[in-house]
């Protein structure tokens, strides 16, 4: 048996004391003021992989922009965009709008109330649906994340890296499922996930304010901290990029000069708003490509920056140098800007999508990612 959690099914002492607890220190979250479907599924899809910290202004900004899911079905890509910078992952803003989109078309602007007519809107997967149901509806669903496969773990003492399987997930999602009070589930998924986030943290677990702590069995026997074991980690991927900085200045210099930014179209970063990034492997030189640009007419100059950008993704650990060239306004009016870029890209294969010029001052507010704003930091 990967969980031991046989105490916590027969005594249900220790779920009054978490409900309990919760009613007087959960955070004042702007989504928990007024409980809306709209809201709880919007926050939700933030939070993911992302800190409550930057969540909560953009959670605020959206609702005042898109205050329901009609509004969200009809935004356009440079408006979302903008709504989701800083928050990552952008994937998930277009996966919204995709649900929004399905919820307006198929179901009449309404929302599903049940956990299986959840999981056939786009994007939406079972944490996700346990969540809206269990908050908005009180359907006794239990919800595992992160924070409560560890609370989970520590109560049960569990040392086991089989936790961590698929096997060892659906363990605590029979426990969570088993122990849900029938009259708050919604508060209880959301108790565990607050006690995980803000006492039973991964590094500095607080047991002495910890409700619960008397049914922890890693706290009874000294073990809090090798609980849960560290997850086994994947074979990174070494991958070395070039970035692009294409500059277009005014003749006239009374306007600031113009960065382009676009929308790429394929690889771990599908989607985002940023500058073009292509592979330097053995098909590709670099070294040809600046001077194939310098030999344009087109282009002013080029150069490197010096120093090397390091990032990681999920499992892509990234090498990046990053390539600025600067085009001459007297050979390339901007209405003709675009077309002398994209010819540029599509002679070394580089994918791009749509293309959007981008004032200095506004440039680092418009990127997407923190490895955009890497790239930027690195060349001004």
């Amino acid at each position: 048996m990967i969980l031991n959690d046989q105490h916590l099914r027969t005594d249900s002492a220790w779920i009054e004391n978490l409900l309990q607890w919760y009613d007087s220190h959960k955070r004042d979250f702007p989504w928990r003021k007024e409980v809306g479907i709209y809201q709880t599924w919007i926050c939700e899809v933030m939070s993911q992989q992302t800190t409550m910290a930057v969540v909560v202004p953009r959670f605020e900004q959206f609702m005042q922009v898109l205050p329901n899911v009609e509004a969200l079905a009809q935004v356009s890509d440079a408006t979302l965009r903008e709504l989701w910078a800083g928050l990552g992952y952008y994937a998930r803003a277009r996966n919204l709008r995709s649900a929004a989109q399905y919820l307006v078309g198929s179901c009449g602007g309404q929302f599903p109330q049940t956990y299986d007519d959840w999981l056939k809107v786009p994007g939406v997967g079972p944490y996700t649906a346990s969540v809206i149901v269990s908050v908005c509806f009180q359907v006794p669903k239990g919800c595992v994340d992160g924070n409560v496969l560890r609370v989970a773990a520590r109560l049960c003492d569990c040392q086991s890296t089989a936790l961590w399987s698929e096997t060892g997930r659906q363990a605590v999602q029979s426990c969570v499922d088993a122990v849900l009070p029938p009259s708050r589930p919604g508060d209880f998924n959301q108790a565990m996930m607050e006690l995980g986030a803000t006492v039973c943290q991964k590094q500095s677990p607080a047991c002495v304010r910890c409700p619960v702590s008397s049914f922890c069995l890693a706290n009874r026997n000294d073990s809090v901290r090798l609980c849960p074991p560290p997850k086994p980690r994947k074979a990174f991927l070494d991958v070395d990029l070039v970035a692009l900085r294409l500059v277009w200045e005014n003749p006239s210099a009374e306007e600031e000069e113009k960065f382009a930014l676009f929308e790429r179209t394929d690889g771990f970063l599908s989607g985002t708003l940023g500058f073009p990034l292509f592979r330097a492997d053995e098909q590709f030189s670099p070294e040809a490509f600046l001077q194939s640009a310098l030999a344009s007419p087109e282009v002013r100059s080029a150069q490197w920056h010096q120093g090397d950008v390091s990032h990681t993704i999920t499992r892509h650990r990234i090498t990046l140098r990053a390539l600025s060239i600067r085009l001459n306004p007297l050979w390339v009016p901007e209405t003709k800007a675009e077309l002398m870029v994209r010819q540029l890209l599509n002679r070394y294969s580089i994918p791009a999508g749509e293309l959007v010029w981008v004032s200095k001052s506004q440039t680092r507010q418009s990127l997407a990612t923190s490895l955009d704003r890497k790239i930027w930091e690195k060349m001004t």
